[in-house]
């Protein structure tokens, strides 16, 4: 009996969700082979530019952010439309992809949502708006909007979109 005891715990335990273990489960730092840290030279090394990327500065949180469609790299992860990459201090702070529209249609960001509770636990969420935190690190989850085509029946097309963020960064925005 006595080796009942701590069997039923670690079956009490082990049915505990991993979202309650906030601090316990670590945000991957990686996203289709980039990784927080890598520096430019880096990023160029993995999707070689086939024409400049346009950048935004925001002075005010120190960022500089890349604009990165298909047609502007020789290679491009599948099923991403739009990568944007955020900078600091000349080291990635920020990826995010924005999925292309079949992407987005076969998986919505409630579903890709679903899917990393598996990995992450329980997300929070703020309306369509999903995220996890290691303390170090955030990832988000989200419908992007971009601009409709011209003659489309809507004025903005939903995107499936992930991205992961230096916590400190994250604040900031």
């Amino acid at each position: 009996m006595r080796t009942a005891r701590p069997f039923a715990l670690f079956l009490l335990l082990a049915a505990v969700p991993v979202g309650s273990q906030d601090e316990d489960v670590s945000i991957q730092r990686h996203l289709v082979d980039l990784h927080l840290g890598d520096s430019v030279e880096d990023v160029q090394l993995i999707y070689p530019p086939a024409q400049e990327w346009p950048s935004r500065e925001y002075g005010r949180i120190r960022v500089t952010r890349l604009r990165v469609d298909r047609e502007a790299a020789k290679s491009f992860p599948a099923d991403v439309q739009t990568m944007w990459l955020g900078f600091r201090h000349g080291r990635l702070a920020d990826i995010q992809l924005v999925y292309n529209a079949r992407f987005s249609r076969r998986k919505s960001a409630e579903r890709l949502a679903r899917d990393l509770a598996l990995v992450y636990g329980e997300p929070k969420r703020s309306g369509d708006r999903f995220w996890w935190t290691d303390g170090r690190t955030v990832l988000r989850v989200f419908p992007e909007e971009l601009p409709a085509r011209p003659g489309a029946e809507h004025s903005v097309e939903l995107r499936t979109s992930i991205q992961i963020i230096e916590r400190d960064l994250f604040q900031s925005t």
